[in-house]
């Protein structure tokens, strides 16, 4: 599938299906995103893939202000752990530790949602954690964890919302 077509089609999805993924699928989808580049390629990133009840723990800790519901309808989570990042010698001392890792585990996150789709499965970013430190604990580190992703198959029926979009002329400009 073309890769536009793909962009086109990805959406943050809050309705899924009461049927399970394959586990062998999300690895996969896992094993290709992490062949996403990064600063130094530090590769600053874990995932965890969560089912069952591991899932609905992640999901309650992300259920804050009233957020998230949908993390818990979703059959899997990928939580994004944040790793220590490792530069090249002649950075340390003049880029803080992690100085990237932010813009890594988006380009990582990207690659996971697009592999999604392109696998059939529709997913969406979860950025807001009512409780890391339950999260943190949950999966045993000490390391943030600043993004989850909710990945499953939309539920049959359910609406792709139309996108919305500022101006290309808004977001994007020539220059010389």
């Amino acid at each position: 599938m073309e890769l536009a077509s793909l962009i086109e089609r990805r959406y943050s999805c809050r309705s899924y299906a009461n049927r399970p993924v394959d586990r062998a699928l999300v690895r996969k989808i896992c094993k290709e995103a992490a062949l996403a580049p990064s600063a130094c390629n530090s590769q600053p990133w874990k995932m965890h893939a969560l089912y069952g009840e591991k899932k609905a723990a992640a999901a309650r800790a992300l259920q804050g202000l009233g957020l998230n519901a949908h993390a818990a309808r979703a059959p899997v989570l990928i939580a994004v752990e944040q790793t220590p990042a490792k530069y090249m010698s002649r950075f340390d001392g003049i880029v803080p530790p992690n100085a990237w890792a932010p813009c890594d585990i988006g380009i990582l996150a990207a690659h996971i949602v697009l592999l999604a789709e392109a696998n059939g499965l529709q997913s969406c970013i979860i950025g807001y954690d009512a409780d890391p430190a339950a999260v943190k604990e949950l999966l045993h580190t000490e390391n943030p964890v600043p993004l989850f992703i909710a990945l499953g198959y939309a539920e049959e029926g359910a609406p792709m919302p139309a996108k919305k979009r500022k101006p290309t002329e808004d977001v994007f400009t020539e220059e010389e």
